[in-house]
């Protein structure tokens, strides 16, 4: 830019001198071409008075009145010509020259003094090459008289004009270059920085400034940039702020949160989606692909986008060692001017559905299991309004609604405790419990059980072992298992229990030889209601409520219940408590 604009000045410059110097040499040109017609006026004049003197001589007139004028200090040239236009005298080729024997009725002057009484013309003499201003009269029907003037004189002074013209302008070019490029130099400081600033900005880096102080215009210019690039900062920390509270937001969520354009290129993706997807290639900038389940999803975002509507769909991911996995998945297409896109938020709803499983498989379960004993009473209630049974018989009858409305009692007791469960912490009647005692008097209680079954319980225990819970809770929960043990055993079978610490936890393991459980039903053995085998659980008595009791209850207290099992050699049961810490322990 700095360039053009000093070439531009300069040629405009150039120019301008130019068109100056023409005018001044036109000027001068005429100036002289004026004072060439005064001197030859005069001399015409003088010559046309003394015409009469030509007379038989007219080379010699010529002559003489060339030679005075050259005494004078004028070189001028004389002719003489006849009214044919012949040439009868020339002071330019002496007294005893031979005259030009062209004709000279033609030449200009000639012919503009026939019409108009005197005429002019300057040219080059074709007799001796050199340039003349010539003025030439007509004197009555017998002469023409002429004068001239050789222009060398009046050429040098407009060549020296024109000197002076390229000289004075290539010292004012470069005047005027020279200061040209000091003011710009001057005014493109400001603009550069201008101009860097803008460039800054427009690559990203809005902390730019025009720095320097101005009171010109572009101290106006740099002022108002400034405050364009606050405003401008500004607005885009705001919009930065508000999109990593946005993005904190959706990163922070539970469900997925996904954004694909029209390319299956991916926009965004939270680290929730990413998990439930379960591919790890999947990034912002990577086409949304992998897996089976990916690409159901991406099948569905696809449709949302070409119905250009908001749908809802239920997609279930392939069985995997985990389960299968069912996602909810809403699509919203989203319409700009630069493309399209569509968002969609995945809700992992594998845990609602099983929980709505387990609420219709519980309702269902509570209601067999109330059906069943309400069924043996209601028909015992009916036999026993006949009035032809005997004694005997209704005796029976009242047994069995004895049993049945025992087994109502412990059902709802045990569903009771289990809610209780669910819903509490552990309480101020917490206290602190001695494993091995604990254990002694629940094997004490069960003992005329297990003598009966013809069941032998061993019992291998640590003592010292204290942990923070409720004694009752504890031996419900030891009760439970070992009261198992000893039921789902083999005749002449035996139950080990035994107590020890490990890793800062109290260890208790009810062992059985009894039949053994599939470990196919390990998953749902501690499930409300579920029994391995139906038939031999109400056989017993159980509720199908006692795992469940156990497995709340050592949650409740910071454990764990697990289970190992071989069919046809037994199975194993181990509890695990925090053990009470030393400190606790001392201030108890």
């Amino acid at each position: 830019m700095r360039k053009r604009l000093m070439a531009s000045t300069a040629a405009i410059i150039i120019v301008g001198f130019l068109v100056a110097f023409a005018l001044a040499a036109k000027l001068v040109q005429d100036q002289y071409q004026l004072e060439f017609t005064r001197r030859l006026d005069s001399i015409l004049a003088m010559m046309e008075s003394q015409v009469d003197d030509i007379g038989q001589e007219p080379q010699g007139f010529a002559v003489k009145i060339g030679e005075e004028l050259q005494e004078k200090g004028q070189e001028i040239r004389i002719t003489i010509l006849d009214s044919g236009g012949n040439v009868i005298g020339d002071s330019g080729i002496g007294e005893h020259g031979t005259l030009p024997a062209e004709n000279h009725l033609y030449r200009p002057e000639i012919q503009q003094a026939q019409k108009e009484d005197i005429g002019y013309d300057t040219r080059k003499s074709d007799s001796i090459q050199k340039e003349y201003y010539y003025a030439a009269v007509q004197v009555g029907d017998r002469y023409f008289l002429r004068a001239a003037l050789p222009t060398e004189e009046m050429n040098h002074a407009v060549t020296m004009v024109w000197m002076y013209a390229m000289i004075a302008g290539a010292v004012g070019s470069i005047i005027v270059v020279l200061v040209t490029w000091l003011i710009f130099t001057k005014l493109s400081k400001p603009l550069k920085k201008l101009s860097d600033a803008s460039l800054k900005i427009a690559e990203g880096d809005y902390t730019s400034r025009v720095e320097g102080i101005y009171t010109d215009e572009m101290g106006n210019l740099a002022r108002t940039f400034n405050l364009m690039a606050d405003n401008t900062q500004q607005a885009i920390d705001e919009m930065k702020s508000k999109q990593h509270q946005l993005e904190g937001v959706l990163q922070g969520m539970h469900d997925g949160v996904l954004a694909v354009n029209a390319d299956n290129m991916i926009l965004f993706l939270n680290d929730s989606a990413k998990q439930m997807l379960g591919v790890a290639t999947l990034q912002t900038g990577k086409s949304f692909e992998g897996s089976l389940l990916v690409g159901k999803i991406a099948a569905f975002m696809n449709q949302a986008l070409k119905e250009e509507k908001v749908i809802k769909d239920t997609v279930v991911s392939a069985a995997s060692p985990q389960g299968e996995r069912i996602f909810t998945v809403y699509a919203t297409p989203i319409q700009n001017n630069k493309e399209s896109a569509v968002l969609a938020v995945i809700a992992d709803v594998t845990h609602i559905s099983k929980l709505e499983q387990l609420r219709s498989e519980f309702v269902a379960n509570v209601t067999h299991e109330l059906k069943t004993p309400l069924t043996a009473i209601r028909g015992s209630i009916e036999l026993l309004k006949s009035a032809d049974r005997d004694e005997e018989t209704r005796r029976y009858f009242y047994d069995v609604l004895d049993i049945e409305a025992e087994r109502l009692h412990h059902l709802i007791d045990d569903m009771l405790v289990l809610s209780q469960i669910e819903n509490a912490k552990p309480d101020s009647t917490e206290q602190r419990c001695d494993v091995a005692q604990e254990i002694r008097e629940t094997v004490a209680r069960l003992y005329p059980i297990a003598e009966k079954e013809n069941i032998s319980l061993k019992v291998e225990l640590k003592d010292g072992i204290w942990v923070a819970c409720s004694s009752s809770r504890l031996q419900q929960m030891l009760g439970n298992l070992i009261e198992n043990a000893i039921k789902y055993n083999k005749p002449n079978g035996s139950v080990k229990i035994t107590a020890e610490e490990s890793r800062q936890m109290a260890v208790i393991r009810i062992q059985d030889t009894g039949i053994g459980i599939e470990e196919e039903h390990f998953n749902r053995l501690f499930e409300r209601f579920y029994r391995v085998d139906t038939s031999r659980s109400r056989a017993i008595g159980g509720t199908g409520l006692g795992l469940s009791i156990v497995k709340h209850l050592a949650v409740l207290y910071g454990g764990e219940v697990s289970v190992e099992s071989t069919p046809g050699v037994g199975t194993t049961f181990t509890v695990r408590l925090p053990l009470l810490l030393p400190e606790k322990l001392n201030m108890s």
